[in-house]
Parts: structure tokens; sequence; C-alpha cells
């Protein structure tokens, strides 16, 4: 039974890459496959990444999106990924991408074109060119830190609902994580943008930005608290400085090294 609607899934997929394929129109000479360039560990991770239908991170450095890999081409060096969503109506062949996966504690990413668009009724699929190699680095680029003090709040608004008030458990110059009152998992979920995000830390640095849910999970330790970790969407450069600048003022000031607050 899995089989049968595994190849009733699969087939639409395969035949839609087969007839893609007419896009390139090949020469004789360039329908000879070329050697395959990624490395083995490059393909055995894309390939991991295929079978556990993994949600990839897809950016270009003006957007931001998500799809899922649908075929790995190792003959002509490419892959197919899935309609990025949001959807990108500014997306043409030749433009450089990066796509990401955190796994555990490392970002995986690797950087691309984009080789062919392929509009069909079944739905939009891009080739990109296989990647020779894939990338590790840790997931946070920015120390998190717990504020001392009086409770630290701050004020945000998911999609549809009014903005509301929020506990931060830790922060850094590029995110937060922060606590809500109540079960929100239905309307704070992992990938949802929110379109409002404030917090004062100082006399004089007021943030006022959108953010992006990267993780949220349900506390029952001390009542029903959504638990939400947040990634800055659009604060520039000057004001994560500004943020990086101010918390490592205050641990100095403290006279202790805080330890870095995993979220």
């Amino acid at each position: 039974m899995k089989n049968t609607l595994w190849r009733q899934f699969i087939s639409p997929l395969k035949a839609l890459v087969r007839q893609s394929a007419h896009r390139f129109e090949l020469t004789p000479e360039a329908a000879v496959p070329s050697p395959c360039h990624a490395s083995e560990i490059c393909l055995e991770t894309l390939n991991n990444w295929l079978q556990t239908r993994r949600v990839l991170s897809v950016e270009n450095g003006f957007w931001q999106g998500q799809s899922l890999m649908l075929a790995i081409d190792a003959k002509r060096d490419l892959i197919w990924i899935d309609e990025i969503f949001p959807a990108q109506n500014t997306l043409n062949e030749g433009q450089p991408l990066q796509v990401s996966l955190r796994q555990g504690f490392e970002r995986c990413y690797f950087t691309s074109t984009v080789i062919a668009i392929v509009d069909k009724p079944q739905g939009r699929m891009i080739a990109l060119q296989l990647p020779s190699e894939i990338h590790r680095a840790p997931r946070r680029t920015h120390r998190r830190f717990t504020l001392p003090g009086p409770r630290f709040t701050a004020k945000v608004r998911a999609p549809g609902l009014h903005a509301e008030s929020c506990q931060v458990i830790n922060i850094s110059a590029g995110g937060m994580r922060i606590s809500l009152n109540g079960n929100l998992l239905k309307h704070y979920r992992p990938g949802v943008s929110l379109p409002f995000c404030r917090f004062v830390l100082g006399p004089d640095i007021f943030i006022t930005c959108r953010a992006t849910i990267k993780a949220a999970m349900l506390d029952k330790t001390a009542g029903r608290k959504t638990q939400v970790s947040l990634a800055f969407a659009d604060i520039p450069l000057t004001q994560r400085q500004q943020i990086d600048a101010y918390l490592h003022r205050l641990e100095a000031l403290r006279g202790e090294r805080q330890v870095a607050v995993s979220a």
C-alpha cells in the first residue's frame, strides 16, 4: 500500500523533470553527461535532505523564503527545488541563491545559481547548479545574554492578532527568546513572520522591527506558557552593533562573565 502511494506521488514529479529537460535545448555534445563535480559527502548530505523532506531556507540578500528539495540530477549537475514560499516574483535565471538548513548546533549551507525556472500546471520547479561542497558553521553568530535585574519585557504581534507583552528570556544582536502567556502555538509557528516586534534597551536604544520565528514550544513548568525563539528580520547593522555593544557593556559592569544561553 505504501509503495503504491509513493509511486503515485513520485511519478508526476519524475515526468515533470523529464519534460523540463527540453527547456535546456541540449546539443549532441552537451547531451553527454558531464562528470559530477559534487563531492561524495555533499551528495550524501543532499540525498539525506531529499529523503527526509527537510524544509530549506532560501535567500539572496534581499528576501528569504522556504522550499523543499524535489530531485537531484547528478548527470547534469542540477538540483531541483519546489516553489519558494512566500512566492518571489523577482526570481530570475542567473540569480545567486544561498540555501541553508539548521542541523543541531550547526548551520549547513551552500551558494548556487538559478539555472532554470519551469512553470507547469502541477506547480513551479527551480533548477539550481549542484554545489561542489556544503559548508558548515555554528548556528549562532551572536552570543545570547540573560539580562540581570527586573524582568525585561517586549511587545510582539503575530499575523491576525493584537500586539501583546511578553517576557524576554535571553537576547542577542540577532534575536531573542521570549515567553508568552497561554498556549499560542497555533499562531506562533516556526517560519511565521511577525510584522511587529518592539523593545527598549537602555535610555537610547529603541528597537521596532519585524521578526521571524525560528522555534516554538509549550512550557508547562510554570503554568501554560509559549516559548518562542525569534530572529530579527530588518534591524540595520548599526542598531545590531548598538545592541551588541550595550549587552557587552552591561556584562562588563556586572564584573562577571555571563554564560551564553542557548535558545
